[in-house]
């Protein structure tokens, strides 16, 4: 797609799944919501409670804890319009490789498990083995890393 205006773009790149991509319109297109991701994890993993609270020694209500759970909700919903407007980006360079554009949410599904297994093996009470998590975090790893390999230097079907 020629260079629209702002909210055309926009809207072709991050809304929709039609089109196709090349690969440095993929690499320009993709980097926003990933960086954006990245930078919001930054903040919740500076600001995540570390330890449990002690209501015996401290206030019922803190304001502190309000904000960093506040902090969670605004994160976790702008972490799934980052994922999705990867989504679409990856889908639109899938088909320009000829491949199934379902494939597109391969990397976001696994990171989200991994993300899922390491939130609650803590919580599972043994009854999550901890080498498990490894296991989930590689798999993910591996599909990002395959993810970035197709999209940002296979070639597209116009260039075979």
């Amino acid at each position: 797609m020629d260079r629209a205006p702002g909210g055309e773009r926009f809207r072709f790149l991050y809304r929709q799944s039609e089109g196709l991509l090349d690969r440095a319109e993929w690499r320009s297109a993709s980097w926003p919501p990933a960086a954006i991701a990245l930078a919001l994890s930054l903040v919740w993993w500076i600001v995540a409670p570390r330890e449990a609270r002690d209501l015996a020694r401290e206030a019922l209500f803190d304001w502190r804890i309000a904000a960093t759970y506040a902090y969670l909700l605004i994160y976790v919903f702008a972490l799934f319009l980052c994922a999705i407007a990867e989504y679409f980006v990856c889908a639109k360079r899938f088909a320009d490789r000829g491949r199934s554009e379902a494939l597109a949410g391969l990397a976001p599904f696994a990171l989200f498990l991994a993300l899922a297994a390491n939130w609650y093996q803590p919580r599972s009470e043994g009854t999550m083995p901890y080498w498990l998590i490894f296991a989930f975090d590689a798999l993910a790893l591996a599909a990002l890393v395959w993810t970035i390999a197709e999209l940002g230097f296979g070639e597209s079907r116009a260039e075979k």
